[in-house]
Order: structure tokens, then sequence, then C-alpha cells
């Protein structure tokens, strides 16, 4: 059972990611080890992956990596969880002095809590949110204890999560029927970690999906959301993302904005080495293809399919040695030669996909006429050069041994 939660779903990640869990911060020089016992409730996720074998990363999401793992690691994912403690289950320990007698909802509405600036300013932008984006017009699909005369954390609003300190960390309102532009000041939500404003899928089962969120206009600038590390907006209509994404490069981890109206690359790509998932399919983007993806050295997952790409792909994209799956398919002006060196350096990878584009060299000559090459499709090289005795399946012996035999 752990083995198949770990490889196959969700749940452990968002577990550890703390959607409403509590993190282990026993190490952490800004923790109190007299706190540790508030901490004990992520045990059993972490056994979870510590039990699930072949340590693998969740397609597409945004939690922890296969080398950050405890068996392969020295826990520093883990201890920096302690940001991720969600407000709910701070109050037993909490010792901030406009709390002196603890969680009592009555201290919600004092002038203590709801004038401190920051508290203040990351309700307002909520606040601005809702009525911008058709919640206040009664169009979105939950909007439950949202309002100006209610506290986003004491009360719990749909689709936040805040921190121990009483700050937002998460927004999650996927498929909620938000409708119209962003606010402009989106980015005053300074502790934000996760932002999902996406739609799962436009229709299911040939029923339409009601409630798909439908943002236009472009994803207002995140910079002063410094420590922000998951963006998802696929299923939109936004057509530009930040000029300064890049600013936020240091933490960024997983964007996914796929199926939309992008026109551009982010800029400065060779600046997030943390981003392990870039997702931006489906969309209308006219670049040329960058050199810096071989410096996105922690890239796993590159979904670039159905644009309008342009140039050539070169040997610089070997740089991404932990990639698994790049889809550049459906970009009819993306040209140049995918290097032979993937076969080698690609360790972990499980398909490539350029089907309708104009790439050449050998691995297209196997991969361009289907829609998912998987590496047991281009990986035994022509003339097996590269491999070692051990890598040369069994069957290949016997085949020669036949051969050999006159049989």
């Amino acid at each position: 059972q752990a083995l198949w939660f770990a490889r196959f779903s969700r749940w452990p990640q968002r577990v550890l990611m703390g959607r409403r869990g509590n993190s282990v911060a026993c190490s952490d020089a800004s923790g109190d080890l007299g706190q540790c016992q508030s901490k004990r409730r992520l045990l059993p996720a972490i056994a979870v992956l510590v039990l699930s074998g072949a340590p693998r990363l969740t397609g597409g999401a945004g939690g922890i990596t296969d080398d950050e793992f405890l068996l392969v690691s020295d826990g520093k994912w883990h201890r920096a969880q302690r940001k991720r403690i969600a407000w709910e289950t701070s109050c037993y320990y909490t010792y901030k002095t406009e709390l002196p007698f603890g969680c009592q909802y009555s201290s919600s509405r004092t002038q203590a809590w709801r004038q401190d600036p920051a508290r203040k300013e990351q309700r307002e932008v909520l606040v601005a949110l809702y009525y911008q984006t058709g919640g206040a017009q009664g169009l979105w699909r939950a909007d439950e204890n949202w309002g100006e005369d209610t506290d986003p954390c004491w009360d719990q609003w749909y689709g936040v999560t805040c921190d121990e300190h009483g700050h937002i960390i998460s927004l999650e309102l996927t498929d909620n029927g938000l409708v119209g532009t962003l606010p402009s000041n989106l980015g005053r939500l300074t502790s934000l970690l996760k932002l999902d404003l996406s739609t799962t899928a436009p229709e299911y089962h040939a029923h339409p999906n009601v409630y798909r969120n439908r943002l236009s206009g472009p994803l207002p600038s995140l910079v002063d959301a410094a420590r922000i590390e998951e963006i998802e907006i696929s299923g939109n209509e936004i057509d530009a993302l930040p000029w300064d994404l890049w600013q936020n490069a240091e933490t960024l981890r997983s964007l996914s904005a796929s199926h939309n109206k992008l026109k551009d690359l982010p800029q400065y790509l060779l600046r997030f080495t943390k981003l392990h998932t870039l997702e931006l399919g489906h969309n209308e983007i006219d670049d040329e293809f960058p050199t810096d993806f071989g410096s996105l050295i922690n890239m796993r997952f590159l979904q670039l399919e159905y644009n309008l790409l342009q140039g050539q792909v070169t040997d610089k994209i070997i740089g991404m040695r932990l990639n698994r799956v790049m889809d550049l398919s459906h970009n009819p002006g993306l040209s140049g030669v995918l290097p032979e060196g993937l076969i080698i350096e690609w360790k972990e990878q499980e398909y490539i996909s350029i089907l309708n584009t104009t790439i050449s060299g050998y691995l297209s000559s196997l991969c361009l006429d289907v829609p998912h090459c998987w590496k047991f499709m281009y990986d035994t090289h022509k003339d097996l050069t590269w491999a070692t005795a051990n890598d040369v399946p069994d069957i290949v012996n016997y085949t020669m041994e036949l051969a050999l035999s006159g049989r």
C-alpha cells in the first residue's frame, strides 16, 4: 500500500507539502526543541516515502523530488517544511504576543490582529481577487467564509492556507469559476508558497466543465512573493507571464501554464536552476528555442508541445541530465539535431516527443513518427559502442550466440 501511494498518487506529496498537515523542524535553527512534540504528524507520511522503494517524482508535481528523499539525501528538504505548518495545527503551541491566551476566536476581532500591516494587506489582496474575478457576483463554485468582515485564517476561507504566523502561504482555487483579470497587487501575498488557479480540463466525458477558470490578461508580477515555489495557472486565457519572473528563480520549482495564450518563454531561463517542472504546452509561443535549457540542471518535466517554437535544438540540452519527459512535439518550425549523448547522459529518461517537428539526426530517425518515443525505443544504439557488458540485454547475447553457431 505504501508503495502504491508513493508511486501512483499525489496523496503523500500533498501531506508533505503541508496542505493540512504538520511538519518536522526539530533541527531547524528557527525552531524550538520544545516544540518538536507538535511536529510528529508528518512522520507517517515520511514513512510512506521511505518504504516506497525506488524514489520517484509525481509527474508535474511541485513537491519533493527523488534526490530529496530521506534515504538518499541529508534531509534538508524535510527540515525546510517548517514554513508549511498550517495555522490551525499550530494553535496549541503558539507564542505570539497578540494571542496571549492562545487561539481564541475572539482574538480575530482585536485591533492588534486585524490591523497588523502584513495581514491587513494580504486580506485586502484576497478581497480584491474576490471582487475582480466574479466571487462577489456569485460566479465562483465555492467561496465559503470569504468576505470583508471575516479573516482568511481564523475563518478558513475556501482555498486559502495560512502558516503559523497568520500569513497566507497557499491559494488553491482550481475549477472554481474565476473569470476576469487578476489584481495587479497579487504579488503582495508575500509569504505565498503555492498559487493554483488552474482548470483541470474543459470537459469530462463530453460534459462541459462549467466551473472552469477563465482568467485573462497577464499574470501579475510576483517579485514580492519571494518564497513562491509552485505556480499552476493551466487552462485559462492568460496571455503573458511576468516579465520579471526570473527574480523568483531562486525559489521556483514548478511552473505550469499550459493551455493558455502565452506568446513568450520566461526570460533568463538559465537562472531557473531549481525548476523541475516547466509545462507550457498548448500556447502560442513563437520564441527561438533557447540554449539556456542546458542550464536547468534540476529539470525533470519539460513540456512545450503545440506551440510555434523556432530555431534549433543543440547539444547544450544534455545539461538537463535529470530529465524524464521532454515533449517538443507539434512545433513545425523547430529544427536541429537531438544529440546522441542523451542515450547515455539522461539516465532517468522516460520518453521524448518530437512528432511534427523538423528535428533531424539518428534519434529523430527512430522517434519522429511516434507520439511518445519511450526510452527502450531508442536507447539500443546502432553499434552498441556506448554499452558495457552489464548494459546489453541477455536476449541480445543469446541472439548473437545463435547467429555465430550457425544453427
